[in-house]
Protein backbone atom coordinates (compact mmCIF):
# COMPACT_ATOMS: atom_id res chain seq x y z
CA UNK A 1 0.00 0.00 0.00
CA UNK A 2 2.59 2.09 0.95
CA UNK A 3 4.72 1.47 -2.05
CA UNK A 4 1.89 2.31 -4.72
CA UNK A 5 1.25 5.82 -2.57
CA UNK A 6 4.63 7.23 -1.82
CA UNK A 7 7.72 6.40 -4.40
CA UNK A 8 11.52 7.62 -4.36
CA UNK A 9 13.75 7.42 -6.84
CA UNK A 10 16.88 8.41 -7.97
CA UNK A 11 17.31 8.45 -11.89
CA UNK A 12 20.82 9.20 -13.87
CA UNK A 13 19.89 10.49 -17.39
CA UNK A 14 21.64 9.71 -20.64
CA UNK A 15 25.52 10.54 -21.15
CA UNK A 16 26.67 14.12 -22.46
CA UNK A 17 29.75 14.52 -24.20
CA UNK A 18 31.70 17.65 -23.24
CA UNK A 19 35.10 18.08 -24.79
CA UNK A 20 36.73 15.04 -23.70
CA UNK A 21 34.87 13.88 -20.74
CA UNK A 22 31.33 12.45 -20.48
CA UNK A 23 28.71 13.94 -17.95
CA UNK A 24 25.27 12.64 -16.42
CA UNK A 25 22.75 14.08 -14.92
CA UNK A 26 21.46 13.05 -11.44
CA UNK A 27 17.84 13.54 -10.16
CA UNK A 28 15.43 12.46 -7.26
CA UNK A 29 12.01 11.92 -8.15
CA UNK A 30 9.14 11.79 -5.22
CA UNK A 31 5.63 10.54 -6.80
CA UNK A 32 2.48 10.79 -4.25
CA UNK A 33 -0.44 9.41 -5.63
CA UNK A 34 -3.43 9.88 -4.10
CA UNK A 35 -6.11 6.49 -4.10
CA UNK A 36 -9.18 8.43 -3.50
CA UNK A 37 -8.15 10.94 -6.27
CA UNK A 38 -7.17 10.39 -9.93
CA UNK A 39 -3.91 12.05 -10.13
CA UNK A 40 -1.31 12.95 -7.70
CA UNK A 41 1.81 15.04 -7.14
CA UNK A 42 5.45 14.60 -8.91
CA UNK A 43 8.60 16.70 -7.63
CA UNK A 44 12.04 16.21 -9.55
CA UNK A 45 15.03 17.70 -8.42
CA UNK A 46 19.04 17.75 -9.24
CA UNK A 47 20.49 15.92 -6.82
CA UNK A 48 24.57 15.99 -8.63
CA UNK A 49 26.47 15.37 -11.75
CA UNK A 50 28.56 12.61 -12.57
CA UNK A 51 31.74 13.95 -14.73
CA UNK A 52 33.53 10.54 -16.13
CA UNK A 53 37.05 11.63 -17.93
CA UNK A 54 38.81 10.49 -20.63
CA UNK A 55 41.34 8.59 -18.70
CA UNK A 56 38.37 6.74 -16.69
CA UNK A 57 38.19 9.18 -13.66
CA UNK A 58 34.86 9.56 -12.54
CA UNK A 59 33.81 12.85 -10.40
CA UNK A 60 30.83 13.08 -8.41
CA UNK A 61 29.90 16.87 -7.82
CA UNK A 62 26.77 17.10 -5.87
CA UNK A 63 24.00 19.76 -6.52
CA UNK A 64 23.24 22.19 -3.54
CA UNK A 65 19.57 22.83 -3.17
CA UNK A 66 19.64 26.42 -1.97
CA UNK A 67 15.91 27.12 -2.78
CA UNK A 68 14.92 24.33 -0.01
CA UNK A 69 17.54 26.08 2.10
CA UNK A 70 15.78 29.28 2.24
CA UNK A 71 11.81 27.90 1.90
CA UNK A 72 13.25 25.81 5.63
CA UNK A 73 14.94 29.42 6.83
CA UNK A 74 11.70 31.36 6.33
CA UNK A 75 9.24 28.42 7.59
CA UNK A 76 12.05 28.65 11.16
CA UNK A 77 11.60 32.13 11.20
CA UNK A 78 7.54 32.59 10.65
CA UNK A 79 7.64 29.82 13.82
CA UNK A 80 9.42 31.69 16.04
CA UNK A 81 8.60 34.94 15.37
CA UNK A 82 5.01 33.39 16.11
CA UNK A 83 6.12 32.07 19.12
CA UNK A 84 7.49 35.56 19.74
CA UNK A 85 4.91 37.24 19.25
CA UNK A 86 2.79 34.99 21.77
CA UNK A 87 4.87 35.30 24.20
CA UNK A 88 5.23 39.23 24.19
CA UNK A 89 0.93 38.96 24.11
CA UNK A 90 0.90 37.13 27.67
CA UNK A 91 3.35 39.44 29.41
CA UNK A 92 1.32 42.53 28.30
CA UNK A 93 -2.11 41.15 29.01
Amino acid sequence: MLNSFLRIETLTGGPLNVKDSQVRLCSQVVRLRFPFIHGGLIWNRPVAVLVRTADGQEQILPVPDVTRTVVLMLLLFSVAGTLLLGLFRRKTS
